[in-house]
């Protein structure tokens, strides 16, 4: 090809990971005429590699094995979800959440509709409520076997056996989703006011017949790599949080919780009948990698106790508001709401603001993957390259919620 079609594209990214490196060296013995340090070398992780569970780039500079510095690159994903809200009415807006945290779809969508029954004064029904929690804390199983099971096929070889386990089990919730919803990650379920559908015949047996079997099936991931010693090596001491970055950071979730912050908004700001329910926080001690796998072990757990509760307290009656019936035109008063839920990767919040119109004004996620994407700079840096990819991998990062 002739040189005058071939143009160099600059990368922002790139060149200040040099500039880094530049100016923390003087020009000198080890260095090239520029100043630069020759026993260090700029790499891309991703956003192809698939440890990085998601279209993220870090740029990493690396002395030798070792991470020195790392600048995380996003916006790959990108798909104006928060702007799209401008141009859908409130109802017509409701599947768009299901495509943010894609693998925690019922709980996003709760986060929406959450917000415009606050801003619009709608109450959803007693029975709506509770299917409500037992959808999301399903979900928030789901999303939890998807985060431990990726993460540890990260640890290859030990982990590709986990990973296949939990994605097995994971389809049995995905089966009760797809029979409550009509859908098996685009879920479209809830509504203002309730929830789109009861719950079929046979789903409550099915439910209990599933959380009956969970047991057995977590003893079962727990043998495969708590006394595994690579396991072990790889995950204890590394990547560790203190509960000062959690402050300093923002951060929240099982995160933070492994970290020893007892912050969970199911019991720190409760909402739906979450005031109701008897479960316990799960908490580390140590902030390490292997506290944050084993805080979303444990929190499977008391997932599961929480949805027995609320299918012993399901009580009957309608699932929507009866004067909510299509064509489901809304136009909440002016003004603006934020309200925040926990998701399973922590504090998920939806900001609205209404001009009293149908269709939202302005709308703004506060994403947890987004928040916890600040502190891989940090985290990262100092450690090996093989071990950033476990603590990245720990970190429970999904790209839809980044990017938006």
């Amino acid at each position: 090809m002739s040189d005058e079609f071939v143009t160099t594209v600059p990368d922002a990214a790139l060149e200040l990971a040099l500039s880094r490196i530049a100016s923390s060296t003087a020009a000198g013995e080890g260095s090239d005429m520029q100043g630069l340090r020759l026993d260090e070398v700029v790499v891309n992780m991703g956003p192809q590699h698939p440890s990085t569970h998601g279209v993220l780039r870090l740029v990493v500079t690396l002395d030798g094995e070792m991470v020195k510095d790392v600048i995380p690159v996003i916006g790959y994903l990108h798909r104006c979800k928060e702007k799209l809200a401008e141009k859908r009415t409130y109802y017509q807006y409701i599947p768009i959440p299901d495509r943010t945290e894609y693998v925690a779809g019922m709980n996003c969508e709760w986060g929406y509709v959450m917000t415009v029954e606050k801003l619009a004064g709608i109450r959803p029904t007693r029975r709506a409520e509770v299917i409500r929690v037992i959808m999301a804390e399903l979900n928030r199983i789901a999303s939890h076997l998807v985060a431990v099971g990726t993460f540890t096929a990260d640890l290859a070889p030990l982990g590709t056996a986990m990973v296949f386990y939990m994605f097995r089990d994971r389809e049995q919730i995905l089966d009760l989703l797809e029979s409550a919803s009509g859908a098996r990650m685009m879920f479209n379920y809830f509504r203002f006011g309730g929830v789109r559908y009861d719950l079929p015949d046979g789903w409550v047996e099915k439910c209990r017949e599933f959380l009956d079997g969970f047991p057995k099936m977590v003893q079962e991931y727990e043998s495969l790599v708590e006394t595994n010693a690579i396991f072990l090596q790889r995950c204890l001491g590394k990547g560790v949080i203190s509960q000062q970055d959690v402050v300093d950071y923002a951060i929240t979730g099982p995160n933070a919780r492994a970290s020893g912050v007892a912050h969970d908004l199911r019991r720190t700001r409760p909402y739906s009948v979450y005031p109701e329910l008897d479960f316990d926080l799960c908490l580390g001690q140590h902030g390490d990698v292997y506290d944050r796998y084993k805080v979303r072990i444990e929190e499977m757990k008391q997932s599961r106790a929480i949805i027995l509760q609320c299918l012993d307290m399901l009580p009957k009656g309608p699932v929507q508001v009866g004067s909510l019936k299509p064509p489901y035109v809304i136009t909440p008063p002016p003004g603006a709401v934020y309200t925040a839920q926990e998701n399973p990767r922590g504090e998920y919040g939806t900001y609205i603001v209404s001009d009293g119109s149908r269709y939202p004004y302005r709308l703004k996620y506060r994403d947890p993957c987004f928040i916890n994407l600040q502190i891989f700079p940090k985290l990262l840096s100092g450690n090996k390259i093989a071990d950033a990819v476990a603590i990245s991998g720990s970190m429970d990062l999904v790209l839809g919620g980044i990017d938006r």
